[in-house]
């Protein structure tokens, strides 16, 4: 429940722009981590270190690789206004985006949540129904968009292979 609030908590951090708080975030976070995962695996029962110790490397990893992306964030800067809504598996038509954002549309209630926080944190007029009409109408247009000009590519090669 606490990695789910601080993950929570870093979106409404980016929303918002600020950027010192993106870094005392990150440092709260790198070191809540460090030191509970470390004091988990200090006081773990020698029985208990084969099975325990797997999950906790797993769990470690994905913090680690989450860190990691986190830092890469910081280094290049919190994006403008304008940009910053913008979803990076849209920005372009590829098939590792495409299967990007139909795996991240099939996980359940990640694109609810990061919804509801986009419009919690935006100035807007729209209604919260309004909103997820909106992102699912977008969502719609990259599908379609996507489906075109990866089959219209993969169509073409098989045309060409004919001749």
């Amino acid at each position: 429940m606490i990695i789910f609030f601080l993950i929570v908590l870093d979106r409404i951090i980016y929303l918002c722009s600020f950027a010192t708080g993106k870094v005392i975030f990150y440092l709260f976070n790198l070191f809540l981590f460090t030191y509970s995962v470390t004091e988990y695996a200090w006081h773990m029962e020698p029985s208990h270190q084969h099975a325990g110790g797997l999950a906790l490397r797993a769990i470690f990893l994905a913090k680690a690789v989450s860190l990691a992306l986190q830092a890469i964030q910081l280094r290049h800067g919190i994006p403008h206004k304008s940009t910053l809504y913008r979803q990076f598996l849209t920005s372009e038509i590829s098939r590792i985006n495409y299967l990007g954002y139909r795996l991240y549309r099939a996980l359940p209630f990640l694109y609810e949540l990061r919804c509801a926080l986009d419009w919690s944190c935006t100035t807007t007029s729209l209604t919260m129904y309004d909103w997820l009409k909106l992102e699912d109408i977008h969502a719609s247009l990259y599908l379609v968009k996507c489906d075109a000009v990866l089959n219209r590519a993969k169509h073409k090669q098989e045309k060409s292979k004919q001749k």
